[in-house]
């Protein structure tokens, strides 16, 4: 069984792409229009705000130093142990009564931790297996793809079509 071989550049690229797409969507709405629910409860800010988390700990997990889980996760238990959910419910709430403009500066931020990760790694270590906890068969650029563009071309679509539905 031959292996889909990953450029590093095709990498960088749909991470700058994807990312920017989901930022212009948020940003195009506004504070006001983002902070209203479009699905399942959730606004955009809170889509961008979840994506902040997992692509943070995507970049710790990658070996970004010093990055530390946020505040806002328990200290007596592991990420792991907290849960996806419940990861998902303590990072939306944080960031609600953050200011917008946090939200989409800490998106930033921790996109480009990652990007810069994969932009100086060694091309070879994107078909390596990812490990933990992304299971036995992920490569890197699988779990890469997984917590960055893929989600957040998922996250995307929704939203597009959420507001040509109407929302918010």
């Amino acid at each position: 069984m031959t292996r889909k071989r990953v450029k590093k550049a095709d990498v960088v690229r749909a991470i700058e792409y994807e990312g920017s797409r989901l930022l212009k969507l948020a940003t195009e709405l506004g504070e006001e229009r983002a902070s209203k629910p479009v699905m399942d409860g959730w606004s955009v800010r809170d889509v961008v705000a979840h994506c902040v988390y997992w692509q943070g700990m995507l970049a710790r997990l990658m070996g970004v130093h010093p990055l530390p889980p946020p505040s806002w996760i328990p200290r007596w238990q592991s990420e792991q142990e907290v849960g996806t959910d419940e990861l998902n419910r303590l990072t939306v709430e944080h960031y609600r009564t953050s200011r917008f403009e946090s939200v989409l500066e800490d998106f930033r931020f921790t996109a480009d931790l990652v990007r810069r990760v994969v932009d100086e790694m060694k091309e070879e270590n994107l078909m390596l297996p990812a490990g933990d906890p992304w299971g036995p068969e992920a490569l890197v650029w699988q779990a890469i793809a997984s917590e960055t563009h893929d989600h957040w071309k998922e996250h995307s679509d929704a939203i597009a079509v959420a507001i040509k539905a109407g929302a918010p």
